[in-house]
């Protein structure tokens, strides 16, 4: 039996590549953690794309929005993050959802939480872009979780489809826990800073609790202590050889 909490690579190894990218997945998938979670935007043709912006600038050094581009267009984009990491990783492709989750399936058996942006969503044709996603990340089979902040990509995923789900919750209050309840997804995500002050187990559910994003020892031992047995960061590694005692409710 596991001991401790499962360990997710924020966008990839995204500490030491560029975020959401296939160097970072190849790399999360080899320094042994758990999960890898990946952000999707959609092109103007309907492409889901591996990024996280809707703008190309932060992640590209160069102009553009992702939903105003056609899939081959963005081909042509290297996805280094040149403001970070300089020229290092130049020629690093932005990938598809498709091209990610063919790398990822050669990973081992790591957990793929693919994450559904709402900059690029268009609502009345949430259906259509649902099933693009779970045609595209079919190789990964039981292995994807798609979660979203938007409830509506949960539920529209879940009814067309077997793929297990995620809601990221944009608060942390009564209202939201009783939304959660009624949507029964299978992991729970939320960024720690939302949490309530203090050592008190998180509210149970049906549901796994992951805590994002996670940057030291003592914030990720007091989470686990809490019941949160996801940890997502962009450097897990560093969360690996850690003391954790097990969560009692």
């Amino acid at each position: 039996m596991k001991k401790g909490p499962a360990l997710i690579a924020h966008r990839g190894l995204a500490r030491d590549y560029p975020e959401n990218t296939l160097a970072a997945f190849r790399a999360a998938g080899a320094c042994g953690v758990d999960g890898v979670e990946l952000d999707v935007q959609f092109a103007a043709c309907g492409t889901p794309m591996v990024i996280h912006d809707a703008s190309l600038e932060r992640t590209t050094g160069r102009p553009g929005f992702v939903g105003r581009m056609h899939a081959t267009e963005l081909a042509e984009y290297s996805a280094h993050e040149p403001n970070r990491l300089g020229d290092r990783f130049l020629g690093e492709p932005l990938p598809t959802l498709q091209q990610a989750s063919e790398v990822l399936a050669s990973t081992g058996d790591l957990t793929v939480f693919i994450e559904i942006k709402a900059d690029c969503l268009r609502r009345h044709a949430l259906p259509a872009m649902m099933e693009r996603v779970a045609r595209d990340s079919a190789v990964l089979g039981d292995r994807r979780v798609v979660i979203s902040f938007v409830d509506e990509v949960v539920q529209t995923i879940r009814s067309l489809s077997g793929i297990r789900v995620g809601w990221v919750l944009p608060a942390f209050h009564r209202g939201v826990l009783e939304r959660a309840r009624a949507l029964a997804p299978e992991f729970l995500f939320c960024d720690q800073t939302l949490l309530p002050v203090g050592r008190a187990p998180l509210p149970g559910g049906d549901w796994a609790w992951a805590a994002f994003e996670v940057t030291s020892r003592s914030e990720a031992r007091q989470l686990y202590a809490r019941g949160v047995t996801w940890l997502e960061s962009m450097a897990p590694a560093r969360l690996r050889h850690c003391s954790y005692q097990p969560f009692r409710k």
